[in-house]
């Protein structure tokens, strides 16, 4: 038989404190603030495009600069407030993609496909743009809100954000196969499609992270220095089509501060549910239940204070991940000759 006999309190207020973990969203996700270049094209706040891109082409070729610069991004009324949309264009046929990115693009090649035109964290800011953005969650996933128009079904628009160390990280890099590119640790890969209406909708992408040696791995040790954020029109370079849009808005990384289980004595907690913070616990005669748990993400740390006369005989179980603290509680009465106490009876 068993000595404890255990009672769902069953709530979903959950208790959760935000704090200062450091840097752990996107700069200006919501694309409120604007900014206008000195190229007189407005970008959000924090994140650049085409019209401040370091162009590196000369004679002819520097056209493609003009060209691409006019390849701008928009504010546009967005899921909530407003949103930043990109639109791809054409010259003679040959396709820019719209982009926007929190790092600096560089144009070095009249030919979209060419792998000198790249996306990267320019940390130094040698381009003197501050194309970088300083990271150091660890998110599980990341939630946003797009919609897109494409003029053929095989326009697919995309994004990659790629969290990094202290390094210029490039976002489609050019490097040996097999060998990770240096300073990688986690990314979340992104196309949008499904979804013909050209309305909002809400996509949902995991985080995948990598050891050293570029494997997947379920270990979190390794912490960000720098976020680098794409979006693109196509997820291919110059395979879209002039006029396709994609809009973006209301980018949100999510830290997943939940519980997958609790433990009382070793058995599982009857009745839990991972949204539900608050439980009641009734225990036998003289006994003090011992409660353990596990998180449900492996970037989150679980911490449990016993009950004991000190904390009035309540369990305060605290999991923490990069972006706050999120407190389940379990207080702890005790069931004495058919009597319902508040702390155990002295023999």
């Amino acid at each position: 038989m068993k000595r404890l006999i255990l009672i769902s309190l069953l709530t979903l207020t959950g208790i959760t404190i935000q704090m200062a973990f450091g840097q752990t969203q996107l700069p200006n996700a919501t694309f409120e603030q604007w900014t206008v270049t000195t190229e007189g094209k407005a970008v959000p706040t924090g994140w650049h495009t085409f019209s401040d891109g370091d162009c590196r082409l000369s004679g002819l070729a520097s056209i493609g600069c003009g060209t691409a610069k006019k390849n701008h991004s928009s504010r546009v009324t967005g899921h909530r407030g407003y949103a930043c949309q990109i639109t791809a264009s054409s010259v003679l046929g040959v396709v820019a993609n719209g982009a926007m990115t929190t790092g600096q693009m560089v144009l070095a090649s009249a030919t979209p496909k060419d792998t000198t035109n790249v996306i990267y964290s320019d940390i130094n800011n040698k381009v003197g743009h501050n194309g970088y953005a300083r990271f150091t969650g660890r998110p599980d996933s990341v939630y946003m809100w797009c919609k897109y128009t494409v003029k053929k079904s095989t326009s697919i628009p995309s994004c990659k954000i790629h969290l990094h160390g202290n390094v210029a990280y490039v976002d489609v890099p050019k490097h040996t196969a097999g060998v990770p590119q240096t300073g990688k640790i986690a990314n979340a890969y992104c196309e949008f499609k499904g979804y013909t209406d050209g309305q909002w909708h809400q996509y949902r992408f995991p985080f995948v992270y990598y050891d050293s040696n570029g494997k997947v791995t379920t270990s979190r040790s390794r912490q960000p220095s720098y976020v680098l954020a794409s979006f693109s029109t196509n997820k291919v370079p110059g395979a879209g089509n002039s006029g396709d849009k994609l809009a973006f808005d209301d980018i949100v990384m999510i830290y997943n501060k939940r519980l997958s289980q609790i433990l009382i004595d070793g058995e599982p907690l009857d009745g839990f549910h991972p949204d539900v913070t608050q439980y009641e616990l009734v225990a036998h005669d003289t006994h003090i239940p011992y409660v353990t748990a596990e998180a449900a993400s492996p970037n989150a740390t679980v911490s449990v204070e016993q009950a004991s006369a000190d904390n009035h005989f309540t369990v305060t179980i605290t999991v923490t991940h990069d972006d706050g603290q999120k407190i389940y509680t379990l207080p702890v009465t005790f069931l004495y000759e058919n009597r319902m106490v508040a702390m155990p009876p002295t023999r």
